[in-house]
């Protein structure tokens, strides 16, 4: 219904258009262009009654939007947020949020404007609120975090500071004295052999080279301690077991028994540890899709990649390598 009772004046701002309309408490005047929260996921209603329904829901949802200032920009209230997400001390107790003023120079203030591109701390991490609500949480717990650590910095410095320093001990007596008396008191140390050892893992942050970390699998999937250790043993294992095939008068078994075609999950440990020689083309096969260069295997038709590969002169030889096997067949002739 409509006001009659109101004195005509031609003056008509939007409080006069209100009260003339006789609008409820939270209904937008028709034909408002701003924004209304959830007002396009609602139909059936008047303009009038489906902005008041959905004031009065917002309302009951953040019941502390009553004490939200008129004026967000008035420079005379202090807007913090609802406080829904406000920070916490160690004890669980809600912490007043404390945010500085704009002195033209500093960029994290007590107003933000949304749309800011800049880079507030730890604002990706937060959601469901809006932008003035996680900036004012974001900001304060930035600031008081950062004062926290420069107080603990500034106590370490005064308790260094007050603290009398250590007198080096430059004297050789003095200094096999404190080792004499040292080695009294822990008999059991040796303080020669007190070091870390080659297959340890370095500490998380190392920067130095790892072997076969990156150009194996064994840098996936793992913690960086697990991925060092792994790393680690099987360099050294392969190490060890290089310095044994290096040593004069080794003898690798070249040969396996007539079961060799069998699948390689058949293959006993032995028949395995075999096939793990150092011979690259071997006489069971390559296995099939191998990419690599094969002699003469452009040359074979009508069989089997298997079959081909083990015909061939570079795999069927019973020697360590082909070079052995080509200097027993000039012996030979």
């Amino acid at each position: 219904m409509m006001n009659t009772t109101m004195s005509n004046s031609t003056t008509w701002n939007i409080n006069r258009r209100r009260d003339f309309a006789e609008l409820k408490e939270g209904t937008q005047v028709p034909g408002y262009c701003g924004y209304i929260e959830q007002y396009k996921y609602h139909v059936g209603d008047t303009y009038g009654n489906a902005t008041n329904r959905l004031e009065n829901r917002r309302a009951n949802r953040h019941p502390i939007i009553s004490s939200w200032p008129n004026n967000y920009f008035d420079a005379s209230s202090k807007h913090v947020g609802t406080g829904l997400t406000a920070a916490t001390t160690l004890s669980g107790e809600r912490r007043p949020i404390q945010l500085p003023r704009s002195n033209g120079d500093n960029k994290l203030t007590e107003k933000m404007v949304p749309g800011y591109t800049g880079y507030i701390p730890r604002m990706p991490f937060k959601f469901g609120n809006t932008y003035k609500e996680d900036c004012d949480v974001c900001i304060d717990d930035f600031l008081h975090t950062t004062k926290e650590h420069d107080t603990k910095i500034k106590t370490l410095k005064q308790t260094v500071v007050q603290s009398r320093p250590l007198q080096p001990k430059r004297d050789e007596k003095v200094v096999i004295k404190a080792l004499n008396f040292y080695r009294d008191q822990n008999p059991g140390k040796v303080l020669l052999d007190d070091k870390r050892e080659s297959r340890e893992a370095p500490i998380p942050g190392y920067k130095g080279f790892i072997p076969r970390q990156g150009v194996t699998e064994l840098g996936l999937g793992a913690r960086y301690n697990e991925m060092c250790d792994k790393s680690l043993n099987v360099f050294y294992d392969e190490t060890d077991k290089h310095a044994i095939i290096s040593k004069p008068g080794y003898v690798p078994k070249t040969t396996v028994p007539k079961f060799a075609g069998k699948a390689s999950l058949q293959l006993t440990k032995d028949d395995k540890s075999t096939l793990m020689q150092r011979r690259l083309y071997k006489d069971i096969g390559m296995v099939p899709k191998y990419t690599g260069y094969l002699p003469q295997i452009r040359y074979r038709f009508g069989h089997t990649y298997g079959d081909a590969s083990r015909s061939l002169p570079v795999c069927s030889h019973g020697q360590s390598n082909y070079g052995e096997h080509l200097q027993t067949l000039q012996q030979s002739a």
